[in-house]
């Protein structure tokens, strides 16, 4: 089913999860420091499940450096409510989180939606306007505008897939919580509006205007075609 990541210096949680994962289907290999995980071959993972608090360098450290080189889809892992924690994370290239303690169940959930999204099938989208042209290779996880392609990382890619798919139309908050982390967002959750507002930053580039509006109460539009 897929081969995962995990890193959290708690020797309990680690045997916990990689037991329920591994009876899952799912090949696990656990880290006790973002050292370890750092020293491993990235691409042998298809997913990775990483602890915030780690000791030595922390796991929004360890995200930075692992988003240089890999689009690998990226579960944070926070024992606290703290917003900051959570938008810091995304800021980084993490493609969602959890606040422990979480059940086992639900963080399943969560991978297999996360797996779904990078399992697309072998097609090119194109969009076109008179000015510009958007392709995204749901193969490679890449995208380019007018043949320059767009360091996103895989929840950046995931969303401007679902707007481009839109494209014309305001796409709401719920729609992109759905199709986006397979699951409903509440009112409280940010994660939809700091990736927007990242993808936002790096669509700019291509553009004059505002490549993404913001539609008050409604959603969003994308506007770089």
């Amino acid at each position: 089913m897929g081969k995962l990541y995990l890193v959290d210096d708690d020797e309990d949680i680690r045997e916990l999860l990689t037991d329920y994962l591994s009876n899952n289907g799912y090949e696990v290999s656990a880290f006790e420091s973002g050292e370890a995980l750092l020293a491993a071959d990235m691409t042998e993972s298809d997913l990775l499940i990483l602890d915030i608090g780690l000791p030595g360098i922390d796991g929004f450290e360890v995200c930075r450096r692992v988003r240089k080189d890999s689009s690998i889809p990226i579960l944070m892992l926070t024992t606290t409510s703290d917003d900051i924690d959570r938008i810091l994370g995304l800021e980084l290239g993490a493609d969602d989180y959890m606040s422990k303690p979480f059940n086992p169940r639900v963080l399943l959930a969560r991978i297999k939606a996360m797996l779904r999204r990078t399992a697309l099938p072998n097609r090119v989208e194109e969009v076109q306007s008179q000015s510009k042209s958007l392709i995204i290779d749901n193969l490679t996880r890449k995208a380019q505008i007018n043949g320059h392609e767009i360091e996103l990382t895989g929840a950046e890619f995931d969303l401007l897939s679902v707007l481009a798919k839109h494209q014309g139309q305001v796409v709401s908050r719920e729609i992109l919580g759905l199709e986006i982390k397979g699951r409903p967002i509440t009112p409280y959750d940010r994660s939809i509006d700091t990736q927007i507002s990242r993808l936002r930053t790096k669509l700019t580039q291509f553009c004059n205007e505002d490549p993404i509006k913001s539609v008050r109460g409604k959603g969003y539009l994308l506007t770089i075609l």
